[in-house]
């Protein structure tokens, strides 16, 4: 099933030696892209399903994308954050035109990471009060304010995180398939959220943010139930706290609206945004309300980092914006993701290890299960092992194995079809057991060597699913194993 990869193992056997591995990498190496697909240095061709790291959504090598930020390298790339140029007023400007609501003021960063912290400080000044809810499902950045609201960092997972920062608090997720409370809804009332207040906040009220994904990508592609997200806006309120909606994966089209908190008719007080901004450039940012900003800015709240508000960026977000209205991708989003989610759900019909679809626009997720031995995650990490060989990547998260599909917002129906068909076949051989995981691992010796070197005594296969998971879940898992807890 391997397909040639004789130029790319060229590559790395001449040059792999003074690569730092961070993680095991696929034997080719990436040329080139046109819209949703990637050519590898011999020639295979990848539909990517994933947007690069979930961020491309305008495919690769737009031209109208690659002009404007090659006219901005022109003119000038980075400024010190004493001085604005004009592109960044101009990306402000129409980054307040696709906002909900009364949403108006915003500094642009470099990282989600980044932009959540800057919210969470934003909130921290405008409330005075320290307390930050996260969701236990939820994903927020790599620092360790945002890690100590990340589940995935246990705070007894002395491998992982180390101490978190006080006053951060984890509601449960409003997973409605796998109901954290044993509840169904509507009926419920949404019960789960009582829980969460009533278990988490019984002693400690002092609370400046609730922040939460408006669709829990790495959690398991969780869509919280109609009404959630208004009920939590009212909690944040009666608690003197701030809504901060983290849009990360969700902003600038992909749900089928500019963001996903339309469709839950909620305005938050802070929006968050990266990933989609830059359509693959690096660049996030916080976007609140004039009220909210003249309170800080009287509290005498200030923000510096090196790369805040640089011109190239800017550039990124306003050409995206442009792009995304001139070709109307958010209305194909809506269109190609439901077209996306009924041919899945046709799928599901014929295999019954797909036990849910579920999702929003272009960003849907497919629950694997009912495997008679229980190896959901083995079956799961085979299936996208296959469609990886076939020409088809995607991705899946980690708590109940499900296939993440974030493809560019230019996807269109044939190339969903296609990727419908290679899904299709690859479950039929991952059911007939014939193929191991084993035999589609990289050949490059770089990434043998990284993957044996961690498995110890474990096996490659349990391994493998480090090219395919992708969250740090994982890795800390793995880390622990590789020293003995």
């Amino acid at each position: 099933m391997k397909r040639g990869n004789d130029n790319s193992l060229k590559l790395w056997e001449q040059y792999g030696n003074h690569l730092l591995m961070a993680m095991p990498y696929a034997d080719g190496l990436i040329a080139e892209g046109h819209g949703a697909t990637l050519r590898d240095l011999d020639g295979n061709e990848i539909l990517d399903l994933a947007s690069g790291q979930f961020c491309s959504i305008l495919g690769n090598s737009h031209p109208k994308y690659i002009e404007r930020l090659t006219e901005q390298m022109r003119k000038v790339v980075h400024v010190g954050t004493q001085f604005l140029s004009p592109i960044v007023l101009e990306a402000a400007q129409k980054f307040a035109e696709v906002a909900p609501g009364a949403l108006n003021k915003s500094l642009f960063l470099s990282t989600g990471t980044e932009a959540n912290e800057c919210a969470i400080s934003l909130a921290k000044t405008y409330t005075g009060k320290r307390g930050v809810i996260g969701f236990n499902r939820g994903y927020y950045g790599l620092s360790l304010g945002t890690k100590s609201l990340t589940s995935i960092f246990s705070p007894a997972d002395r491998h992982g995180s180390g101490p978190t920062v006080p006053e951060s608090f984890r509601f449960l997720a409003p997973h409605c398939f796998h109901c954290p409370v044993k509840n169904h809804f509507p009926e419920c009332n949404l019960v789960c959220l009582d829980s969460s207040v009533e278990a988490a906040l019984t002693r400690e009220r002092d609370i400046a943010a609730i922040i939460i994904e408006p669709i829990l990508s790495a959690g398991g592609m969780i869509v919280p139930p109609p009404g959630y997200l208004k009920a939590l806006k009212n909690l944040a309120h009666e608690l003197g706290a701030l809504l901060i909606i983290d849009e990360a994966q969700t902003g600038f089209g992909r749900t089928g609206t500019w963001f996903a908190c339309e469709q839950h008719e909620v305005e938050p007080d802070i929006l968050v945004v990266s990933k989609s901004s830059g359509a693959g450039f690096p660049v996030s940012g916080v976007i609140t309300t004039d009220a909210i900003a003249d309170r800080i800015a009287a509290q005498g709240w200030i923000h510096l980092a090196s790369h805040q508000s640089d011109p190239l960026p800017a550039a990124a977000v306003a050409a995206t914006i442009d792009i995304v209205r001139e070709e109307k991708l958010v209305e194909n989003a809506a269109t190609q993701g439901r077209y996306f989610i009924d041919s899945l759900l046709r799928l599901k019909a014929k295999h019954s290890i797909i036990v849910d679809v579920r999702g929003q626009g272009l960003m849907i997720g497919a629950e694997i299960g009912n495997y008679p031995d229980g190896s959901e995650h083995d079956l799961c990490m085979l299936i996208v092992a296959l469609c990886e060989s076939r020409g088809v990547h995607f991705t899946y998260s980690y708590y109940e194995p499900v296939f993440r599909f974030l493809p560019p917002l230019t996807i269109t129906k044939q190339e969903i079809d296609h990727a419908i068909k290679v899904i299709d076949e690859s479950i039929t051989e991952a059911l007939a057991g014939k193929t191991a995981v084993e035999d589609l691992l990289p050949s490059n010796s770089y990434s043998r060597a990284f993957i044996e070197k961690l498995s110890g005594k474990k096996t490659l296969k349990r391994l493998a699913s480090l090219l395919y998971e992708t969250s740090p879940r994982y890795w800390l898992q793995k880390a622990r194993e590789s020293v003995g807890d």
